[in-house]
């Protein structure tokens, strides 16, 4: 009965988002769906597909998918689209849900767990950035169920689709790499971080093209406020492997910031692995503490969010 209820709970989650994606395009928003359908407007035959991608770029493996899904359902690129939000945001949120350890910390995570699939930046994962969503799904994936060749697979695939995907893989295998020291020490951790997500942010000009940080003063100081509650509100949180990787997401986008290159996308991703830690790790009270922590966040985004979309 109960995975029932969560498996409808998913699929409603995943056709809000799903309804988001026709309304992403009506408001003709930046973001992959209007680039998407912009492409395909102007495709004409296999020809022209090849030729444009003479030289691989990490979009060919997306709009493969997407074209031999237009021939396969002989439906719109809209549709596709809308079709894959729904899939990627109600399988991510089944992944997360069932990873809950009990009833008694589902009544905990309960509100953060609906804030932080409801956040702006979250849903922006699935919708904005379809292909980022996809991507990352298929990580989270190889990440929790699987091991060896099967998981560097998908680990390819992710990267194929979403070259973001990158840094993550990196931060993957630095916390094994590390783990021994990881484990031991707090500072060291958050040292092996600093180092790793600086080269990270300096090296990403060379494979990415940012128009730079546009976020305005209140908003890049709610990212601020967020990442440092992820970073130390609990310092066992870097300790875990998700912990690990929110941080560094989080670091990520601080040296973005620095050198004017935005890597705002990464703040989605980054609540979310903070989440996982907190479903599979977090202690009662680490969950109250960030809960109670997180709500300005929430309220000030989706505020943000409304003010700018609807």
């Amino acid at each position: 009965m109960a995975i029932i209820l969560l498996l409808l709970f998913s699929i409603t989650y995943g056709f809000y988002n799903m309804a988001f994606v026709e309304r992403n395009f009506i408001l003709d928003s930046y973001g992959d769906i209007n680039s998407h359908i912009r492409f395909f407007n102007t495709f004409e035959n296999w020809d022209d597909f090849s030729y444009s991608y003479a030289m691989f770029n990490s979009q060919l493996a997306f709009r493969y998918i997407i074209l031999i899904c237009r021939e396969i359902f002989n439906q719109s690129t809209l549709t596709i689209l809308g079709y894959i939000s729904f899939l990627t945001s109600s399988a991510f949120c089944f992944l997360i849900i069932r990873e809950i350890r009990s009833r008694k910390y589902l009544l905990y995570l309960l509100l953060l767990l609906l804030m932080v699939l409801f956040t702006p930046r979250v849903i922006n994962l699935f919708v904005h950035g379809t292909r980022s969503g996809i991507a990352f799904t298929i990580l989270i994936v190889a990440i929790m169920y699987l091991k060896g060749t099967k998981q560097y697979a998908l680990f390819a695939v992710s990267t194929m689709i979403h070259l973001s995907m990158l840094p993550f893989i990196s931060l993957y295998f630095l916390y094994y790499v590390f783990n021994n020291r990881i484990k031991k020490s707090f500072l060291t951790s958050l040292f092996i971080l600093i180092v790793c997500s600086f080269f990270f942010a300096m090296i990403a000009p060379a494979f990415y093209y940012s128009e730079g940080v546009n976020q305005s003063i209140l908003y890049m100081s709610a990212v601020f406020y967020v990442g440092l509650l992820t970073i130390f509100s609990n310092k066992n949180g870097i300790k875990n492997l998700y912990g690990f990787m929110a941080a560094g997401s989080i670091l990520i986008i601080f040296f973005g910031y620095t050198i004017d290159f935005s890597f705002i996308r990464y703040i989605g991703n980054a609540i979310v692995l903070y989440l996982l830690f907190l479903v599979k790790e977090g202690e009662i009270r680490n969950i109250q503490v960030f809960t109670i922590s997180y709500v300005p966040f929430f309220i000030l985004t989706s505020y943000y969010s409304i003010a700018n979309y609807w």
